[in-house]
């Protein structure tokens, strides 16, 4: 052969491909069809936010994953890339992750990806808890890793109703048998339910109509989009504002109330902010 050192790097370089396709994790992706639905809640509803405005949406068919990225699946993009995080980085001028403490929200030094909700090393026999302590930055770029993206936030309900227009996917209440959410505080007047004061592995309840999991409940999960109030006009695949100063999230999480699960509901926080709360899942369009 005229050319050995060429078969050579062509053969490594097909060794590196294959290595790093094999590092990524296989996602569970639930197909989302093409649809129009009223994003935002009307007056009627209880609790209702006032960044909440109703208005018609059409999205084209995507693809989300069926439940939170885990743990496992992180650690696959930081073994293959050697990624650190903002908790690792010290972004936004502090180490570690908030904690919550049951009255409120406080820094703990050394707290990253690896933790759990009180800041404890997480055994391996957990890794298929939704990661965490994770920024708005940290979950694109696991995303852009993926080959894929965050979800918009239009795209992120439109998967959560799955077809319904109700304050949860579960109806006009969700109980604690159905999702994971400080109990103490259920929706209107429905009865008390657990607070278990933690979070739960994935797909420890029942998916939504279209096979989806946890959308309400257990932890809060970054969207792609800045945020900002609704625009009330009709919108085909809407992204969201072009800049901004915070990121949105959705769903409610282990340690809010009932209110905050809803379908509509939204709250946002700076690119760099990592709490024990705060999760993410991905998207890809067809």
């Amino acid at each position: 052969m005229r050319h050995p050192g060429l078969l050579i790097f062509f053969v490594f370089c097909c060794f590196i491909l294959n290595l790093s396709a094999q590092t990524r994790p296989d996602i569970k992706w639930a197909d989302i069809p093409a649809g129009t639905f009223t994003m935002g809640s009307p007056l009627t509803e209880v609790n209702k936010k006032v960044d909440e405005i109703q208005h018609q949406v059409t999205l084209s068919a995507f693809k989300i994953s069926r439940h939170e990225i885990t743990v496992a699946e992180f650690k696959c993009f930081i073994d293959a890339t050697g990624y650190n995080t903002d908790a690792d980085k010290g972004t936004d001028g502090y180490y570690g992750s908030y904690i919550w403490t049951g009255e409120n929200l406080k820094i703990k030094e050394g707290v990253n990806w690896k933790c759990d909700e009180k800041g404890n090393p997480r055994p391996l026999s957990d890794y298929n808890y939704p990661v965490i302590h994770v920024s708005w930055s940290d979950a694109r770029a696991f995303a852009e890793w993926m080959g894929c993206r965050l979800p918009t936030e239009a795209e992120w309900e439109y998967a959560c109703r799955a077809g319904t227009n109700t304050p949860f996917n579960t109806g006009d209440n969700l109980t604690t048998s159905q999702a994971n959410y400080d109990g103490d505080y259920p929706y209107k007047n429905n009865p008390v339910g657990i607070h278990r004061g933690k979070i739960l592995p994935v797909e420890s309840f029942a998916p939504n109509a279209w096979g989806v999991y946890d959308m309400h409940g257990n932890v809060w999960e970054w969207c792609n989009d800045w945020y900002d109030s609704y625009s009330p006009e009709p919108r085909n695949n809407p992204k969201g504002p072009s800049t901004g100063s915070f990121k949105t999230y959705r769903g409610g999480c282990w340690e809010f109330f009932a209110v905050s699960c809803r379908s509509a509901c939204r709250d946002y926080s700076r690119l760099g902010r990592r709490v024990s709360f705060i999760g993410f899942r991905v998207a890809t369009s067809k």
